[in-house]
């Protein structure tokens, strides 16, 4: 074979990819993705259910109205918008307004002198000593 020839043969593999390539390209223009909407809901209208017996859990609520020992240890305070943040033992908890402290006292109100919680009727005061 001459250069000629060889030189023939390289154009016409060349001239192949380029046109495989810019169908390629044009398939991936063409081809939209399907885009999908997805509602994802407001964690606050989630309720938690459990399969747990409600005989002992209600044992268990009179255990915890008794024992409504935190301790403060910070707090942001507003008109509409505040939170605390709490500990009991080892654990610590951060909780908005509106949320529920262990799923039953809610966040009523957050101030400089006291921390207001509340559960089926009942309020739970915090002394606020946070910087003081």
């Amino acid at each position: 074979m001459n250069l000629i020839n060889i030189k023939k043969i390289i154009f016409v593999v060349l001239v192949c990819l380029a046109i495989l390539m810019t169908a390629f390209t044009l398939l991936q223009i063409l081809n939209k993705p399907n885009i999908k909407e997805i509602n994802i809901p407001n964690i606050k209208d989630i309720e938690f259910t459990s399969s747990i017996d409600t005989s002992s859990k209600s044992d268990a609520n009179s255990n915890n109205n008794i024992n409504f020992d935190y301790q403060l240890i910070g707090y942001r305070s507003g008109e509409t918008d505040f939170s605390v943040i709490l500990k009991k033992g080892n654990k610590e908890f951060v909780v908005s307004s509106g949320d529920k402290l262990e799923g039953l006292y809610e966040l009523v109100a957050v101030n400089e002198d006291e921390v207001i919680f509340s559960n089926k009727g009942k309020l739970y005061k915090i002394k606020n000593s946070v910087g003081k």
